[in-house]
């Protein structure tokens, strides 16, 4: 798998009233090949469309200020779409008995809103972690 197709697709939900953080990577990520940004509020369309997506990306972003219990996660993980947590520190649900660093991918904010960083380091994931990410994943959603 060359550079480019190991993205395949970078999935970042935008809602009108994002955060920071959210605000800065949509601004780096937009013209990013591979990416794609969701817009939308929180209608049954808009959550349908962003499931969608995550069944169809192999990464999706969750950026500081998202809530970290936000159904997001937890679709992203039943989609079998790596979570790219962009957080300096950050309690997730249910850590005492998940370790989310075998199936998310962890990038400090100041590294995550360099341009170019983020897909680079998603780039730079071999095949074999990626499968590994999605095996992971599996296992977490199949006990939930």
């Amino acid at each position: 798998m060359d550079g480019l197709s190991c993205i395949d697709s970078l999935l970042l939900k935008s809602v009108s009233q994002g955060g920071k953080i959210r605000d800065i990577l949509f601004q780096i990520l937009e013209n990013e090949e591979d990416v794609i940004i969701k817009h939308g509020a929180q209608s049954r369309e808009s959550r349908r469309a962003a499931s969608q997506g995550m069944h169809t990306s192999k990464f999706c972003l969750h950026p500081a200020g998202d809530t970290p219990s936000a159904c997001r996660l937890f679709d992203a993980i039943v989609s079998l779409c790596i979570p790219v947590i962009v957080s300096d520190s950050i309690e997730l649900p249910f850590e005492d008995t998940l370790d989310y660093r075998k199936f998310a991918v962890f990038v400090e904010t100041t590294s995550a809103i360099k341009p170019g960083y983020l897909v680079s380091k998603l780039r730079a994931l071999s095949k074999q972690r990626i499968l590994q990410y999605q095996k992971e994943l599996k296992e977490v959603s199949s006990a939930a």
